[in-house]
């Protein structure tokens, strides 16, 4: 039975922790099966990964700096770190382009290079830097969220968080449609409006389901709470053999060392970083092969048309399946 995708979506938004986090981990191992068909389609994840890496360690290295009153390095890894924050989006858009092309080739049956997913994204630095804008304007809409007060406050809550939604959606779905059919922006939009018409009757129930939801926020969390913890003891009880300096606590000086502060977020940010990367590299992975299983079913490779149903159903994901044994009504197609 198909489930109704709204529903199946706030069901699985309420799950504890502990299941959304073994769930993804579930889809990430159902990616990988997929990922190991060529093992270019992970260099875009690699290149991210070091990329989000040389950022955060720069601004945080601009704060170890600082530390030790380097303070003329400190501004020149802030201001490197500042440069790669500025970047991000369009980097981010660039490796995942060439990630979804890479995906797709492979499905058809092809042998797909990374050089050459370089040359085709060239083709397509346009679109992809519309896409790119898109997200910073986003991201600004984001910061913006809370402000305001009473009623205003409360509103501005729900319309942003409906636009992410909606733009996160879009997002995944517009990314294959340049990446394998070369659209335009603006065509891919009105495409993907028709797109719902289009999906076989057996995957209407995971369509627009938010599976990773707001995972990366869930892990990264308890993960920062941890190492400040650990942190805050070691700056306070090592003074003994790290960099203090003095606070003042109701009105007594108290020694602290800030080094393990830092370092912990360091880490904690890295972590961040590198987790939210990897649940985008699934997500493109899990999209382009639903676009593809919905606009050119017939060039998939016939040895992975079964596998990728499965997939594209979230088979293998306990969480998913559980919610089918759920009284949830069928899904209807407008």
């Amino acid at each position: 039975m198909d489930l109704d995708f709204k529903k199946a979506s706030q069901s699985f938004d309420s799950l504890p922790y502990q299941e959304r986090l073994k769930s993804v981990l579930e889809l990430v191992k159902s990616t990988l099966s997929i990922v190991g068909k060529d093992a270019d389609i992970i260099k875009p994840w690699v290149r991210m990964a070091i990329y989000h890496t040389f950022m955060v360690s720069f601004f945080f290295g601009g704060l170890l700096f600082w530390q030790f009153s380097q303070y003329g390095y400190g501004i020149l890894s802030f201001f490197l770190g500042f440069i790669l924050f500025l970047y991000k989006h369009f980097y981010n858009n660039k490796q995942e382009m060439r990630m979804s092309w890479i995906v797709y080739e492979t499905l058809i049956g092809n042998d797909p290079s990374f050089k050459e997913s370089v040359a085709v994204d060239k083709k397509l630095k346009s679109q992809r830097r519309k896409i790119a804008w898109i997200d910073i304007a986003m991201a600004f809409v984001n910061k913006g969220k809370f402000a305001g007060g009473g009623i205003v406050k409360m509103l501005m809550r729900l319309f942003v968080s409906g636009m992410e939604e909606v733009w996160d959606l879009a997002n995944h779905y517009m990314i294959p449609s340049v990446a394998v059919d070369k659209m335009d922006l603006s065509l891919a939009f009105k495409e993907m409006k028709k797109l719902k018409d289009r999906i076989p009757e057996s995957l209407v129930g995971v369509f627009g389901i938010d599976f990773l939801g707001k995972i990366v926020r869930q892990v990264t969390i308890p993960t920062y709470i941890g190492l400040f913890l650990i942190s805050a003891a070691l700056g306070y009880f090592g003074t003994d053999f790290l960099p203090t300096s003095s606070i003042d606590v109701n009105g007594q000086p108290v020694m602290f060392s800030w080094l393990p502060i830092i370092l912990a977020l360091w880490l904690g940010k890295l972590f961040n970083n590198i987790f939210e990367r990897t649940v985008t590299a699934v997500k493109v992975t899990y999209f382009t092969v639903f676009y593809t299983k919905i606009t050119h079913p017939d060039r998939i490779r016939e040895d992975m048309r079964e596998e990728l149903t499965d997939y594209l159903k979230l088979k293998g994901v306990n969480e998913v399946d559980n919610l089918e044994e759920q009284d949830v009504e069928p899904a209807t197609t407008p």
